[in-house]
């Protein structure tokens, strides 16, 4: 990636390293990315059986291990589940029985709640979660990259992006991508790492939202809300708290 996907620059400074990959900065509207990029290929091998596994035993550093006490007793604290919140955003702007589209949907737990008063079809580039989330009734799977799908002209009133943008090589073709799935006045809800938090500004490098090749692209409030209008979104909320390290985003088409 040599093109700034939201605003077209291609002046970019190198804000840090972790292991084999920098950090790049755009200096036009501060959109970052990790260089180099794997090849969108291999990205189905980093969701396989063997290395979801690998990542979930890895043994996590001591800081890490904090960071991730501190949001549990936050979320516990606040009630904030992921899956409600999402949930409870789609019962906001659409009425039961409408068609939602779960992109990136894993073993199927949003899936499991929505389907209470959705209906919903999945979207899961990793067969092994694919296969974990077919083991749920109530709701479609489909196995593969969506960016490389076409669904026949098939519309969904809502489209949830949770915890994946932040993989993907190219964003703007995927909110792109995300418009196509929806019908006019339908909802994209999604979630991602923030880049302008407090905890990477302090933490640096040791940042938690830093995992590559996992995670290949950041974004802040600014240049994510950039990034949604050049895909042809139009009302754009977006919500983060300053050491929470993701932000929500509602976009209507």
């Amino acid at each position: 990636m040599t093109t700034c996907p939201v605003c077209g620059s291609k002046k970019w400074t190198e804000r840090c390293k972790i292991d084999n990959w920098a950090i790049e900065e755009c200096d036009a509207c501060g959109f970052a990315k990790i260089d180099p990029m794997p090849v969108r290929e291999s990205r189905a091998e980093c969701y396989s059986e063997k290395k979801i596994i690998e990542r979930n035993v890895r043994q996590k550093s001591s800081l890490q291990n904090f960071s991730r006490l501190l949001k549990r007793l936050f979320s516990k604290i606040t009630k904030r589940d992921k899956k409600a919140i999402f949930y409870d955003k789609l019962r906001r702007y659409l009425s039961p029985k409408s068609k939602v589209l779960d992109i990136g949907c894993g073993d199927g737990s949003f899936l499991r709640k929505a389907k209470e008063n959705f209906v919903c079809t999945g979207i899961e580039i990793s067969g092994y979660l694919a296969s974990l989330a077919r083991k749920h009734s109530g709701f479609r799977v489909i196995s593969g990259n969506f960016l490389d799908m076409e669904f026949n002209n098939e519309e969904y009133d809502g489209v949830t992006l949770i915890s994946l943008l932040e993989h993907l090589d190219d964003p703007l073709q995927a909110v792109k991508k995300c418009s196509e799935f929806l019908r006019p006045g339908g909802i994209l809800l999604l979630k991602t790492v923030n880049y302008s938090c407090l905890n990477r500004r302090i933490k640096k490098e040791r940042w938690t939202g830093f995992r590559p090749p996992d995670h290949v692209v950041y974004f802040n409030p600014y240049n994510l809300k950039l990034l949604l209008k050049k895909a042809g979104f139009g009302k754009i909320k977006i919500s983060g708290m300053p050491f929470n390290d993701n932000m929500y985003c509602e976009a209507v088409k």
